[in-house]
């Protein structure tokens, strides 16, 4: 019992004094909704595996929280390993094409730049999501024969994909959302009008909640 205690105010001394070395380091054991949760109610900002910043794991840097390439799902752990060493030892990305000349000679296929679109690691490059999606096999392509084809290659304007549709994807690949959620337009008003959070209800009670219904399924018994 003396032993779990000190550890209970240790851990609570972290919490509050020290929030993002606290929670990057909890996130790489288990990054359930309800830290997740925690981390927006005390305002501290999370990203998503930016392919200039993210490590393997969860870390925390300048004042924000970024989420690491391993939590990306169906992305080859190899390709995690040659990204970061490739950055290590060169320096930052100073955009797609040279991401992928760089990376030429490495693991990365087409199911792998699609998984970081996914995921938002390749966002500040300038182009939307549904670009690089769709572009993807061609880019790959284009590195595999060489650094002049892949300066040549074009990538082809298309209209970003819907709001939903890339927290959807952001939901697939690392299990919640980064760019937000539907209904944070109306967070303020929730809040205000005093609906009950998921997290926060007990048994036997009655509550009023705000939710989004996104999928349903009829069941015959």
């Amino acid at each position: 019992a003396v032993a779990y205690s000190k550890l209970a105010f240790e851990m609570a001394y972290l919490k509050i004094y020290f929030p993002l070395e606290f929670f990057s380091v909890l996130l790489n054991y288990d990054s359930k909704n309800a830290y997740l949760q925690d981390i927006k109610n005390k305002g501290i900002k999370l990203l998503g595996p930016d392919i200039n910043h993210a490590e393997r794991g969860f870390i925390s840097d300048k004042g924000v929280i970024y989420v690491g390439f391993g939590k990306i799902k169906g992305l080859n752990r190899k390709v995690i390993n040659e990204i970061v060493e490739e950055r290590n030892s060169h320096g930052l990305f100073s955009g797609l094409t040279d991401f992928l000349q760089r990376m030429a000679g490495s693991d990365i296929g087409e199911s792998d730049i699609i998984q970081l679109t996914y995921a938002g690691s390749l966002d500040h490059f300038g182009y939307n999501r549904q670009e690089l999606k769709t572009n993807a096999a061609s880019l790959i392509t284009a590195m595999e024969f060489g650094g002049s084809l892949l300066s040549e290659t074009k990538i082809s304007a298309i209209g970003e994909m819907s709001l939903l549709d890339r927290l959807a994807h952001e939901k697939e690949v690392l299990g919640f959302t980064i760019s937000g959620h539907p209904i944070d337009s109306l967070r303020k008003e929730i809040v205000k009008k005093g609906y009950t959070q998921i997290n926060d209800l007990k048994a036997d009670q009655i509550v009023k909640m705000a939710v989004m219904i996104d999928s349903i399924r009829t069941t015959r018994d």
